[in-house]
């Protein structure tokens, strides 16, 4: 599931984002992929039926153990069993909400507003703060009616420009506002751009490997140069022809998943149990090995 990320509903406003981005990372890969219903397996019936032996499975174990008073290995495959249960209910519950986010941006959901600070993920709501909560990769958090978790995503470049009267306005596209800084997104052909309003520059990032600088309208190229492999937070800059300079910074961007908080429980009650039912047969099978060596040393 982790290589073969599975799709959102086709319904779902986050459908075009992740299959440009799946496009993107997957490639040629991605067509033949997509007619072998790999992105969707947790749709098929195949799947399901998959869970449902499995469950009938555990559920015969924990009866054969109680009936032979093996007790931590009866309660291991009932709660298994109720760790599939409970994951069943996940399709009868409002899906989860991905989005990435890099510092400074914001995401709204129904009703909030959601921003990645320095400090945290902040939670608004017509323009009042519910709540920020920080976060660790890969650990769950909550933040008002929702739990989520978060993984760093990729890294994407901050621009920022100046000129021999001092700071530049940049633009991403023409009906985005006009900004000191930018983050240059790349789209699914792997290219990024930006204009400076006041240079008539056009800012060109192909493949994240090299950056370009064309005049706008002639399209003559201004500056070219290869872009090294920058940490997070980590800066190069630029002296450009006219008096002109430009800084690139890389910073990270995350993916969250959002549940709604009855999901959020339901997902961590699934996990629990599966974790829990693990942990209790494998310390039942030590147990008993170590008991079956102990007889045979005697």
């Amino acid at each position: 599931m982790t290589m073969a990320s599975q799709a959102p509903s086709p319904g779902d406003p986050d459908y075009w984002i992740w299959a440009a981005r799946a496009r993107l990372r997957f490639g040629p890969l991605f067509d033949p992929l997509d007619h072998l219903g790999l992105w969707s397996l947790v749709e098929t019936p195949g799947w399901r039926l998959l869970w449902a032996v499995l469950a009938w499975s555990f559920l015969v174990h924990a009866i054969e153990a109680g009936r032979s008073r093996r007790t931590l290995i009866a309660l291991s495959y009932a709660l298994l069993v109720f760790s599939i249960g409970a994951g069943g209910l996940g399709r009868y519950l409002p899906p989860p909400r991905a989005f990435t986010l890099a510092p400074g941006e914001g995401q709204r959901i129904d009703d909030f507003r959601f921003a990645l600070e320095e400090n945290g993920l902040s939670l608004w709501r017509q323009g009042d703060l519910i709540g920020r909560a920080a976060f660790h990769s890969y650990f769950p958090f909550l933040l008002g009616p929702y739990g989520g978790i978060v993984r760093r995503s990729h890294s994407v470049l901050e621009a920022e420009a100046r000129g021999p009267s001092g700071p530049l306005t940049l633009r991403v596209a023409l009906d985005a506002p006009a900004a000191s800084r930018v983050l240059l997104h790349p789209s699914s052909e792997g290219e990024a751009f930006a204009a400076i309003p006041e240079a008539h520059w056009i800012l060109q990032i192909q493949e994240e490997r090299w950056l370009m600088i064309f005049e706008e309208g002639t399209g003559a190229v201004i500056w070219q140069e290869e872009l090294p492999r920058l940490a997070d937070g980590q800066a190069i800059e630029w002296a450009l022809p006219g008096g002109y300079s430009l800084r690139l910074t890389a910073r990270p961007v995350y993916q969250f998943i959002l549940f709604p908080l009855p999901v959020f429980l339901q997902r961590a009650l699934t996990l629990g149990m599966a974790i829990l039912g693990l942990g209790i047969g494998g310390a039942a099978q030590l147990r008993a090995v170590v008991a079956r060596s102990s007889k045979e040393i005697g």
